[in-house]
């Protein structure tokens, strides 16, 4: 009976053990599932997960996988979950993977991760998630990979993960890590791969060349300084090597060298200094080599072709290195070679057949050197895709033979000396689709067979001397999205078939002699997106400006949405502006001068809010200037100048809160200045001379005191009454011109608080009193004119040396042409001295002379003048004539007319 209870006892046991075992189990399953739907449901979208129902298996969602229940990986890799890392994920305690990479995951690291006991591998890289790291990680200590790259985590990386003993692959990239490497991860003697790259880091970076298992190290974009260690020697193991975008110093060490296994080595933009060192030809595994943006100062050493035992060396880039020299002809000894980049730097000599012995070459980059000789034939036998020569001394004819390659697709080589024409082979570099030769001597026409590249997409020919028609075979040329045919001699007209080119968003036509008309029906500039916008340059630019085309601007224009700069300027288009110009809402200069251009200004282009520069100067324009341009809020620059126009200038010019400059000249404007224009506190020059304007200014200088202009032209109004004291408070003002007014009164003391002032003139007015002796004192003042008034009394002392004008017999150009109606635009920032000296220097004098008033008689008194106002504004004063001098000069001067 005993043994029966005892085996009754024994059952039971099992039993109840059992039933604890099966009970915890489920527990488990259930803590498991319900930590997965607590992570869903704090989800900004939890509708991702739709596979993550109740009706079904935990272990049967997408991105889950189970062992005998238990959830060990969640893989939900760029799944777009958006929401915040629920503290129940990291309560499966069964879990040994856990990537979330890739999605919109944001906020902090929960602190609870460390529960995690089992992990191996953890990826949250390419998320937005945030805050500083939580010294918790350091508990995960089965962890293998550690991947937190690009996403917004701060502050000093945690020296607790020094204590991951079985980490090999550590990714802290692109994240904002300030400080410096803590030594502890110097303790992760597994480490196969280490990125650090772009983050703030700084300080020595010794510890991480302790890391001997490392393949792959990244730690550019930083700010680590000093001199890269010898210890660098230790990492026998390393493939690929990142160390650019620092701040380190002195040259590599020689220990480079003993990288035997090194393939990547990038250090663009670290400070290095040459020459570098021998050693470095051991690098017998070295696919590519990037030394570029390193304040090299040396030649290249020959050992640089013996990188890669001659047949590993891939790519090699040693660009703004400050290299001098010649091109090593042993650099082709690396057989395999299939890009070479030397630009930006002080390179010499000729390339005659440097580059004959690279037979793999399909990239080769020389531009901004000072390489000289013409371009070789037997670039035409290599293999080369891409060819940029640019901004060298190349000169002679282009080789024939290289429009016979079917591998070139850019051929650059702008801004040398070449010359001769383009032949009609051009039309077999069928594969080509960067074309740019501007800025050299090429003559002739351009051929027509030039529209058989159908690839072309980029053709850049300005500043040369081509002359004819443009090819209408250009039409047939459907993939260009930038043409520029600028500053040539072509004449005839536009080829209509141009206007079909569908993905062209840059024409460059000015400065030709291109006749007719523009064409009316285009299709270009409509496409807002393009398949490829790689090659782009000047996105937007519609240029036909100085050229001879006539007619009207067609209405379709205004169907151009790309534009953002049209300039038609300098021709002899006639009619209306058309109001559907409006319609272009990227439109940042519209520049319409110099035509014949007539009718009024449609006030619809207020429409075109992106508007910057607005050039309708010099045409027949007539009727009022609208007021709704007042709504032009972005607009910096307007000229209006030169036209018919009447009527008030518009009080609503005072919101234009950006505008610069303002050219309302020659017109027949009447009425006051509003005050308004005072409110434009960005404006630098305002120009309404040559109007009807009438009435006092006290009003407009009535907030001077936050007013920066520093041009301001007034003359040949009907402005009147006393000029107010308030002028003096225009400390930026350094041109001032009220001439032909009818301002009475004295001239204002206040004037001589104007220290920056250069021009002055108030003739021709009906000023009184005497001259105020301060403004004589003005030490940057060359030019001051107060004749025809009533002024009366000495002419103060203190003149000094200033060029007075007491009469309109002596007329100098007037800064520069400003009086002559040039635009301003081009001028602005000029140096009337120093222009002047220029002059005198070469032997132009007579350049700087009013041509209205120049004579034969007059020319050789104002040329004596001139000179007298040279040595007036020597640099040095102690050689500048006293007053008495320059008086004594002018007597002798009329002395000799007498």
């Amino acid at each position: 009976m005993p043994l029966f209870f005892k085996l009754v006892f024994l059952c039971l046991l099992v039993s109840t053990q059992s039933l604890v075992l099966v009970s915890k189990y489920t527990e488990d399953q259930n803590t498991d599932r319900k930590s997965l739907i607590s992570f869903k449901s704090a989800l900004k979208n939890p509708k991702v997960l739709s596979s993550w129902n109740r009706t079904s298996h935990h272990c049967s969602w997408v991105g889950v996988s189970c062992q005998h229940g238990r959830v060990v990986s969640l893989i939900l890799s760029a799944q777009g979950l958006e929401g915040p890392l629920c503290p129940s994920l990291f309560y499966l305690s069964s879990l040994t993977v856990l990537d979330l990479s890739y999605n919109l995951l944001f906020g902090e690291v929960p602190h609870q991760i460390s529960n995690l006991k089992r992990l191996k591998h953890l990826s949250l890289g390419d998320n937005l998630l945030s805050g500083e790291l939580s010294s918790e990680l350091g508990l995960l200590t089965q962890l293998q990979t550690l991947q937190l790259g690009t996403n917004s985590f701060s502050g000093k990386i945690p020296p607790g993960l020094g204590r991951l003993s079985q980490l090999n692959t550590l990714d802290l990239s692109s994240n904002g890590f300030t400080g410096s490497v803590p030594n502890q991860l110097g303790e992760l003697i597994g480490l196969q791969l280490l990125d650090l790259g772009n983050n703030l880091l700084s300080g020595s970076h010794v510890t991480l060349f302790k890391l001997e298992s490392l393949t792959s190290l990244d730690i550019s974009n930083n700010s680590f300084s000093g001199p890269i260690p010898p210890e660098i020697g230790n990492l026998k193991n390393l493939s690929d090597l990142y160390i650019g975008i620092n701040l380190f110093s002195g040259p590599l060490p020689p220990q480079i060298g003993d990288l035997s296994r090194l393939v990547n080595f990038f250090a663009p933009s670290c400070a290095i200094t040459g020459p570098l060192p021998e050693e470095i030809s051991n690098l017998k595994s070295l696919s590519k080599l990037d030394l570029s943006n390193n304040p090299l100062k040396c030649s290249i050493p020959k050992s640089v072709a013996e990188i890669g035992n001659c047949t590993a060396l891939r790519v090699i880039s040693l660009s703004s290195n400050v290299l001098s020299g010649e091109i090593p002809r042993e650099l082709c000894s690396a057989v395999e070679l299939v890009e070479i980049d030397l630009d930006g730097n002080f390179l010499t000599g000729g390339i005659d057949d440097v580059f004959l012995k690279c037979t793999n070459l399909s990239q080769l980059v020389l531009m901004n050197n000072q390489i000289n000789g013409s371009i070789p034939e037997y670039l035409a036998e290599l293999p080369l895709m891409v060819l940029d020569l640019d901004s060298n001394n190349l000169s002679g004819n282009i080789p024939v033979s290289l429009w016979n390659s079917l591998n070139l697709m850019e051929f650059s080589a702008a801004n040398n000396f070449l010359e001769g024409s383009l032949p009609a082979e051009i039309g077999n570099a069928v594969q080509l689709e960067r074309l740019v030769l501007s800025n050299n001597q090429l003559g002739g026409i351009i051929p027509k067979e030039i529209g058989n590249i159908i690839s072309l997409s980029v053709l850049n020919l300005n500043s040369n001397m081509l002359e004819g028609n443009i090819p209408v075979e250009l039409g047939h040329s459907v993939a260009l999205t930038t043409l520029d045919l600028g500053n040539n001699q072509l004449s005839g007209s536009i080829p209509e078939k141009l206007a079909d080119l569908v993905q062209l968003h840059c024409l460059v036509l000015s400065h030709n002699k291109l006749s007719g008309s523009i064409p009316s029906k285009p299709l270009y500039f409509r496409e807002a997106s393009i398949p490829d916008s790689s090659f782009f340059q000047h996105l937007g630019v519609f240029d036909l400006s100085h050229n001879m085309l006539s007619g009207s601007i067609p209405e379709e224009m205004g169907n151009l949405v790309v534009v953002v700069d049209l300039l038609l300027n300098n021709n002899k288009l006639a009619g209306e502006i058309p109001g559907s110009l409006s319609r272009l809402t990227n439109l940042t200069t519209l520049d319409l001068s110099g035509n014949m251009l007539t009718g009024s200004i449609p006030p619809e282009l207020v429409d075109s809010s992106k508007l910057q520069g607005l050039y309708l100067g010099n045409n027949q324009l007539t009727g009022t200037i609208p007021g709704r341009l007042g709504g032009l809020c972005s607009l910096v620059k307007l000229n209006l100048s030169g036209n018919q126009l009447h009527g008030p200038v518009p009080r609503s010019f005072g919101d234009l809160k950006e505008l610069t400059h303002l050219d309302l000249s020659y017109n027949e404007l009447d009425g006051e200045l509003p005050s308004s224009v005072s409110q434009m506190m960005s404006l630098v020059g305002l120009y309404v001379q040559q109007n009807r304007l009438s009435g006092p200014l006290g009003e407009l200088l009535s907030s001077s005191m936050a007013w920066k202009i520093e041009t301001m032209n007034l003359s040949n109004n009907f402005f009147d009454g006393n000029l107010p004291r308030s002028f003096g408070n225009l400390s930026y003002l350094t041109y001032l011109d009220l001439h032909g007014n009818k301002f009475t009164g004295a001239v204002p003391v206040e004037l001589g608080n104007l220290m920056q002032l250069e021009y002055f003139d108030v003739s021709g007015n009906m000023l009184s009193g005497k001259i105020p002796e301060n403004i004589c004192a003005l030490v940057n003042l060359f030019y001051l004119s107060l004749a025809e008034n009533s002024l009366e009394g000495p002419v103060p002392r203190s003149v000094g040396c200033m060029i007075v004008t007491l009469s309109t017999a002596l007329a100098l150009r007037k800064w520069i042409m400003r009086e002559s109606g040039q635009d301003f635009k081009e001028v602005e920032g000029g140096n009337l001295v120093g222009w002047v000296s220029q002059k005198i220097k070469k032997g132009q004098t007579a350049d700087v002379l009013d041509p209205t008033v120049l004579s034969a008689d007059s020319k050789p008194m104002m040329l004596q003048v001139l000179q007298i106002a040279a040595v007036c504004m020597s640099d040095n004063p102690a050689n500048r004539p006293t007053m008495l001098k320059v008086l004594k000069f002018l007597k002798g001067i009329r002395d000799e007319l007498v």
